[in-house]
C-alpha cells in the first residue's frame, strides 16, 4: 500500500485547536487499510507529536517543512540542516527589519526574548486601521504562533549559534504586510534557500532541498511505500509540494485559490471534516480503481 502525507494547522487541527474524532477514525481506517499515515508540518518534529499523542496517534511526523523526520517514536531518520553562514546572515538581516523570527532546532524553537512585544505593538498599531474582526483574526493567529511548544528564548541571538544547534527552518512573523512583503521580495530569488508561507502573516525559510514534498519521496523509500497509490492533503504554500509527490492532492476549502488551483481535489474545510472526507473519497477512488 502507499502513503497518505496529511499538514497540521488549517487541516488536521480545525479553529477550536482540536483535531476531531471524526479525522481519528478516518485515519485509523486508512492505517487498517494498509496505508502509512504521516504527518507532514512546519512545526516541530516535539510539538507535533505532543499533540498527535494528544488524541492518541501515533504517526511518523515531517518537520520543520521537510527538513527532518522521525518515527512515531521519536527516532530522527531525516535531517537536512541550514548552513551556519546563511543562517546568522539571515538573522541579522531580520534583526534590522525588526521582525519576529523563531530558529527551529533539535531540542526548541530559539526566539529572541522580547522578539514578541514586536507582534504585539504590531497588532495595536494595526487598530487604528483595522477592523474588528480583522484585528480578531490576528489575535488567533497570534495565539496559535506563541501556543507552540518548545520555546527557547534567547537573551541574544548568539546564544543558540556558540551552542552549535542545528538549524533547520527559519520562520519569520509579522501582522504588518510591507515587513512581510519586503522579506518576501529580499529572498525570493534566491537558490540557496527554499521560500514558502504556511499563514497569512509568515514566510519560511530553509534548505533547498528541505520540502515536505522531497521528504515524502524519502519516507516512501525508507518505508517501502508507494507513491503511484498515495495522497496528501493541506492548505498552505508549504503544503504544494506534497501535491506534485503523491498521485491524489486534496487542498482543504479554506485554502487559498492559488493551494487549491495546485491539487486535484478539493475538500470541506478544517471545520467541516475535510482530512476525514478527503481519506474516504481517496479509500473509495482507489477501490473503484
Amino acid at each position: 500500500m502507499g502513503l497518505i502525507a496529511i499538514d497540521l494547522d488549517g487541516t488536521l487541527i480545525n479553529n477550536q485547536h482540536d483535531i476531531s474524532q471524526e479525522s481519528i477514525k478516518a485515519i485509523q481506517v486508512a492505517q487498517n487499510d494498509g496505508y502509512e499515515v504521516v504527518i507532514a508540518t512546519g512545526r516541530s518534529h516535539f510539538d507535533a507529536q505532543k499533540i498527535l499523542k494528544g488524541v492518541g496517534l501515533s504517526l511518523y511526523t515531517i518537520g520543520a517543512n521537510g527538513a527532518t523526520a522521525h518515527s512515531p517514536s521519536g527516532t530522527n531518520i531525516l535531517s537536512i540542516e541550514m548552513p551556519r553562514d546563511k543562517v546568522e546572515a539571515i538573522v541579522k538581516w531580520l534583526d534590522d527589519a525588526h521582525l519576529y523570527y523563531e530558529l527551529f532546532c533539535d531540542d526548541g524553537i530559539y526566539t529572541p526574548k522580547e522578539a514578541r512585544n514586536i507582534l504585539y505593538q504590531e497588532i495595536e498599531d494595526a487598530r487604528y486601521t483595522a477592523t474588528e474582526a480583522e484585528i480578531n483574526f490576528m489575535s488567533f493567529h497570534l495565539e496559535k504562533q506563541l501556543g507552540q511548544l518548545g520555546f527557547v528564548f534567547m537573551e541574544q541571538n548568539q546564544d543558540v549559534f556558540q551552542g552549535r544547534h542545528k538549524i533547520y527552518n527559519i520562520l519569520a512573523y509579522s501582522f504588518d504586510k510591507h515587513k512581510r512583503q519586503h522579506g518576501w521580495k529580499t529572498f525570493k530569488e534566491r537558490k540557496d534557500l527554499t521560500l514558502v508561507t504556511s499563514s497569512p502573516f509568515n514566510f519560511e525559510l530553509g534548505h533547498p532541498d528541505a520540502s515536505k514534498g522531497n521528504a515524502i519521496g524519502y519516507l516512501a523509500k525508507v518505508l517501502n511505500k508507494t507513491l503511484s497509490v498515495s495522497m496528501a492533503v493541506g492548505d498552505s504554500g508549504n503544503d504544494t509540494s506534497m501535491f506534485g509527490a503523491v498521485s491524489h492532492s486534496y487542498a482543504m476549502a479554506n485554502a487559498d485559490d492559488e493551494v487549491k488551483a495546485k491539487a486535484k481535489y478539493v475538500t470541506a474545510s478544517n471545520d467541516e471534516e475535510g482530512v476525514a472526507q478527503a481519506i474516504y473519497d481517496f479509500l473509495n477512488r482507489i477501490k473503484i480503481k
